[in-house]
């Protein structure tokens, strides 16, 4: 009898050590007040996700669960005017601390900061493979997020047969997000709010392809930086050639990149595709790890009516290609470009100051690379990679600061 009740005793204590609180509260940023009467879900990570429990924020826009089980962590979803926002906690963790926005239809404060496409053959018998990333930057104030329909537009080549199409957050998430023919000719629209920061849009498509094809860059919305990569075998010939800078990446052997800047709605950004090519293997090859897509079916697009997707990591290499690309040019690898073009007379017996910039681009390059490959590979939690990513992009911002002094 005494055995069996120092056995119940221990099953309590172990119980009640395992049986902890996950506590947060939600801030709405556009009003700078608690964000009361929003609904939140808690979602086990497992096998895709799984509802927990259900509550509500309350007047001081805090929330709780009680009581969860498993150690491992959980997605807390706050549900706000219709946009999802998520959050990770852990049961005896830190309080979540959540934001939230209000939504708006328009938002002038929305701009398209760089388009990247790339393109190349080798995926299937006589068609091109286009992909594109759309990096938006929503800076409205007070901060809202755009919501409507289609929340960015977008236009592809006729006869485009979308693979694939998803966003990353500016937390670093990458979601599914489905992608709508809007009723025009050639034009799409994405199903996802736009969120204070940035955003990144990612499409994927096949087009028939018989060795050339023209293709028209158009977006409603100004362009700050344009670049079109493609492996050396394809042949790019703009429309218009004072518009596009040839550039080259060593840290992507065998593939042309071709820049512009300042595309809008009467920029002559057209150009003309010919010829066959494939990404190098070693740049297009996915990252290594266990991070397979899930099924394609049944997964709504985010914020509009229904809940976002949950995170599924991606297997596209040529994502993490256009990714890197995208960084390299926004945290300002232009130094390269610009010190090779202003050559600065070397200091007897020393290296050339431009030799330097180079090395140094050079070496941030690779870290953005690696540090992307990690984060896709889940080798970093997202509180790292931001602080990282935050930490490399002050150099870069120095570097650049100090190029424009001399």
């Amino acid at each position: 009898m005494k055995q069996a009740a120092i056995s119940l005793l221990l099953f309590v204590c172990s119980v009640a050590s395992t049986a902890q609180t996950i506590k947060g509260v939600v801030q709405n940023s556009s009003t700078n007040k608690p964000a009361a009467g929003d609904e939140v879900t808690l979602k086990k990570i497992g096998n895709g996700m799984e509802d927990v429990a259900k509550t509500k924020t309350n007047a001081k826009g805090e929330f709780s669960f009680n009581d969860p089980q498993a150690q491992l962590p959980y997605i807390v979803w706050i549900e706000h005017q219709r946009v999802t926002y998520t959050q990770r906690a852990t049961p005896g963790g830190n309080v979540v601390v959540a934001r939230v926005f209000d939504t708006a239809k328009e938002l002038k404060e929305v701009s398209i900061a760089e388009h990247a496409m790339l393109f190349h053959t080798g995926d299937a018998p006589n068609t091109l493979t286009g992909e594109e990333i759309f990096t938006v930057n929503n800076t409205s104030a007070p901060p809202r997020t755009l919501l409507r329909p289609h929340t960015l537009e977008i236009y592809l080549p006729e006869g485009a047969q979308i693979t694939e199409s998803d966003v990353r957050t500016s937390s670093g998430t990458d979601m599914k997000a489905a992608v709508v023919p809007t009723g025009e000719k050639n034009k799409y629209g994405y199903v996802f709010p736009i969120r204070p920061g940035e955003t990144q849009f990612h499409v994927v498509y096949r087009v028939p392809y018989t060795g050339k094809l023209k293709i028209e860059p158009k977006s409603d919305i100004p362009v700050d930086t344009l670049v079109v990569a493609a492996p050396e075998p394809i042949k790019f010939t703009p429309a218009d050639s004072s518009l596009y800078q040839t550039r080259n990446n060593p840290q992507f052997k065998n593939v042309n990149f071709f820049v512009a800047k300042s595309i809008g709605a009467q920029s002559q950004a057209g150009f003309e595709i010919a010829g066959s090519g494939a990404m190098p293997q070693e740049q297009a090859a996915a990252p290594a790890g266990n991070g397979a897509a899930g099924p394609e079916a049944g997964r709504p697009g985010g914020g509009i009516g229904l809940p976002n997707t949950e995170p599924v990591p991606l297997q596209s290499g040529q994502w993490i290609f256009l990714g890197v690309l995208s960084l390299f040019l926004a945290a300002g690898a232009v130094i390269v470009y610009s010190a090779n073009q202003n050559p600065i007379a070397a200091p007897a017996g020393g290296a050339k100051p431009q030799d330097r910039g180079a090395t140094l681009m050079d070496a941030m390059k690779e870290e953005v690379f690696q540090l992307e490959s990690d984060r896709l590979q889940g080798k970093i939690n997202i509180q790292d990679y931001q602080a990282a990513k935050a930490a490399l992009d002050q150099t870069l911002q120095r570097a650049v600061q100090r190029q424009t002094k001399k």
